[in-house]
């Protein structure tokens, strides 16, 4: 699909999830699976997005490919059963590997992500998303992806990226961190820098994810952060946070449900 056509008509499943920010009630919730039985696990505690990614190996590390089979045919199956299952959503790695896998991902998936290390320059990241773009199933969106640490993956900043994104006709991009050492997001990119992308977001009119070793406990209180609503982020992207140990452990139900009722309560951005 080219970069600035207009995405196919989605269906019903699809429609909350390509809502504009000032139109989400409350902040969607994505959680990244590493298999079949974390997805099932985490489908009981009413996620939006299952993300599919080895956290083993990285920010954006794929899953085999059989796994990316297994979880469709069960999202499937949960359609066919008249369940609103949550939207799929594929990590093809980095940039020197997602163009490679990216005409592997299922149709039943909404949404795929590339990462943008070792893109310095726009001519760089624009290439790369294009070369994805035409591999990806027609019913698929590429998601842009900033990194709060950009000089570590040596790439762009985020507020760079997404403003390229913008351009480019993207309607969401995820703020993540490439390294996993522990410092989040919210700690890197620093209130105002956090405050400045959130505005960023909103005038350019995309929907935006927080991710990169957040905790519940920042999440919560997002609202000091980013006091305009409006500003705040459409989705909440977690690993760590709800696993028992390090985001390389197994999901945690105790930790899956407190995020749950959190966020349930959160209020997300400004109603229209």
């Amino acid at each position: 699909m080219p970069p600035n056509a207009p995405p196919p008509a989605p269906p019903s499943q699809l429609r909350d999830a390509a809502k504009t920010p000032s139109a989400i009630a409350k902040p969607q919730w994505l959680v990244s699976v590493r298999d079949l039985a974390e997805a099932t696990r985490a489908v009981e505690f009413d996620v939006d997005i299952l993300d599919l990614k080895e956290p083993d190996r990285g920010a954006l590390a794929p899953v085999a490919f059989p796994i990316w089979q297994q979880v469709a045919r069960q999202a499937a199956a949960w359609s066919a059963a008249g369940k609103d299952g949550p939207l799929l959503s594929a990590a093809l790695g980095e940039s020197d590997q997602a163009v490679g896998l990216a005409d592997q991902v299922p149709p039943q998936f909404a949404f795929a992500k590339a990462g943008p290390s070792g893109c310095s320059t726009p001519d760089q990241i624009r290439g790369m998303w294009e070369a994805v773009e035409k591999r990806i199933p027609d019913r698929a969106e590429l998601v842009a992806v900033a990194y709060a640490d950009h000089r570590s993956a040596d790439c762009l900043p985020a507020e760079a990226i997404l403003e390229l994104a913008a351009r480019h006709g993207f309607r969401r991009i995820l703020l993540d961190t490439f390294e996993k050492n522990g410092r989040s997001s919210i700690d890197l990119m620093n209130a105002q820098r956090l405050l400045d992308f959130g505005r960023q977001a909103y005038r350019r009119q995309l929907w935006w994810s927080l991710a990169g070793a957040i905790s519940l406990g920042q999440v919560t209180g997002i609202s000091e952060l980013i006091p305009p609503p409006e500003f705040r982020p459409d989705c909440f992207a977690v690993r760590g946070d709800v696993c028992d140990g390090n985001r390389t452990a197994t999901l945690s139900p105790d930790k899956m449900r407190q995020w749950m009722r959190a966020l349930g309560e959160c209020p997300g951005s400004a109603q229209p």
